[in-house]
């Protein structure tokens, strides 16, 4: 009956452990550890130096970084290098025909006054700081439009940097603003082309003979003006709202997958629930009846053997012991199962593991444990908690695949090392197992460490002993 009770306590720690990514489960604050020596003369049997755990991660703070919503996928180095080099590219260029439209104009063999000669040679230097700027036109697309549009309204010079800045802006802005600068960029190319047709080297004249400057057949260039601006300036500011459009459909199909991927978590969340219902339901209901009547039957057994039997009296008083304390775990996990935000009833900690060895010695298992933690009230309850599980799974296991064997147990930590938890014990073939397993407690420590960012290994050594370690971090991760 005390093997049967023991199983029951073991699937319900089992049960509490599986709640794993459907709430988290608050536990209070462990405020002191008793000092458990290993008996002076006692070896611990060897444990595999293969599965000593990962040092602890920095200590840059042990909260789980946010998780940002999902964007655009960041350039790779190689894209952002071509980018670089075409803005550059883009910049000299400008720069070389702000230059060169400057020597054209400015020059003493124009026919232009001097006013405009100097105001043409002059305006090559904003041109050229404009052409700079082309390089950082995506991330400043409204300064760099207006700055190079103003500087072709107001000089003689190429139209080639606002249209470049025209095409970033559309790519990056939309309503009245994209339509205003495009009305200004179209004033400002067909004002630098009547400047090139005013020009005694004009490069528009090239295409009808080349005229001489002021003619009649060079005068009449002027009517093509607001055409030729106008198939200057789509090309660009198609472009760029093209690119918009490609942008926003690549946020948008983003934005599809981000919903999809919250739906399907919704709907695991759904089904969680319900299996989480369904499981409580099923526990009280068979359980909870089951461990009930073997607490009054054993509390029965305990007054009718009374003082004639004291052995008897004793294993029937921790069979009822045990069975309350089932079914007080018991319901705390139906609580728990039915409302995940609701805290734990019945918290444990590192201040616990001094009473749960003590509870192993009077059961009869052997555990000879050293527990050395600084300032164990800071510790993290749910890490805590973590910690007091695995050192009693571990006795558990000992009790099942081991009975008999000695149990060493070593828990050692603080602040700023995390607690580094050791269970090791003598293998026992040829001792008979007091019940089958199923396989759930190892993967439970497992679980349980994962939860609260920590690492766990357990496994036979060649040396002929079964180890247990695991690390968990001060505080949850």
């Amino acid at each position: 009956m005390i093997g049967w009770i023991q199983d029951t306590r073991r699937a319900i720690r089992w049960a509490t452990s599986i709640r794993s990514g459907v709430g988290d489960r608050k536990y209070g604050l462990a405020r002191a550890t008793p000092d458990r020596k290993m008996v002076v003369g006692e070896t611990a049997p060897p444990y595999d130096q293969h599965m000593t755990v990962a040092p602890p991660p920095p200590a840059s703070g042990w909260d789980a970084p946010t998780i940002p919503e999902p964007s655009a996928p960041p350039r790779s180095r190689a894209r952002r290098a071509w980018a670089l080099t075409g803005s550059i590219t883009l910049a000299v260029l400008c720069s070389l025909l702000a230059i060169a439209v400057a020597g054209n104009d400015g020059t003493e063999g124009t026919t232009f006054p001097p006013i405009i000669r100097a105001v043409a040679g002059l305006g090559a230097f904003p041109m050229i700081a404009v052409s700079v700027l082309l390089v950082w036109r995506h991330r400043m697309p409204v300064l760099v439009s207006s700055l190079a549009t103003g500087v072709a309204l107001l000089v003689p010079t190429t139209p080639l940097p606002a249209l470049i800045a025209l095409a970033a802006l559309a790519a990056a802005r939309r309503g009245w603003l994209l339509w205003t600068m495009v009305a200004a960029t179209y004033v400002a190319t067909a004002a630098a082309f009547c400047w090139d047709i005013a020009s005694p080297t004009s490069s528009l004249s090239d295409f009808v003979g080349s005229p001489i400057a002021g003619s009649t057949a060079r005068l009449s260039l002027l009517w093509s003006v607001p055409v030729l601006a106008a198939f200057a300036v789509a090309p660009f500011a198609g472009f760029g709202i093209a690119r918009r459009v490609r942008l926003e459909r690549d946020a948008a199909r983003r934005g599809t997958a981000t919903a999809t991927r919250n739906m399907a978590a919704l709907h695991q969340e759904v089904s969680l629930e319900r299996e989480r219902q369904e499981l409580a339901r099923e526990i009280h209901d068979t359980l909870a009846a089951r461990l009930s009547a073997v607490s009054l039957q054993a509390g029965a057994l305990e007054l009718t053997v009374g003082e004639e039997n004291v052995q008897a009296a004793e294993a029937a008083r921790a069979v009822r012991q045990s069975a309350q304390t089932s079914l007080e775990d018991l319901r705390n996990v139906v609580r728990v199962l039915r409302n995940p935000a609701a805290a734990s009833a019945s918290s444990t900690g590192l201040n616990d593991l001094g009473q749960l060895i003590d509870s192993s010695l009077r059961e009869g298992t052997d555990v000879r444990a050293q527990i050395l933690v600084t300032d164990p009230g800071s510790c993290d309850s749910e890490v805590a908690h973590a910690c007091y599980r695995v050192v009693q799974e571990s006795i558990s296991n000992v009790r099942r695949h081991a009975p008999g064997a000695t149990l060493f147990v070593e828990v050692r930590g603080g602040p700023e090392t995390g607690l580094t938890i050791r269970a090791v014990n003598w293998l026992m073939p040829d001792a008979p197992r007091a019940s089958s397993s199923g396989g759930h407690g190892l993967t439970g420590m497992s679980e349980r460490a994962e939860l609260v960012g920590g690492t766990f290994q357990a496994g036979p050594t060649a040396e002929g002993s079964f180890g247990v370690v695991a690390w968990l971090p001060w505080a949850r991760r």
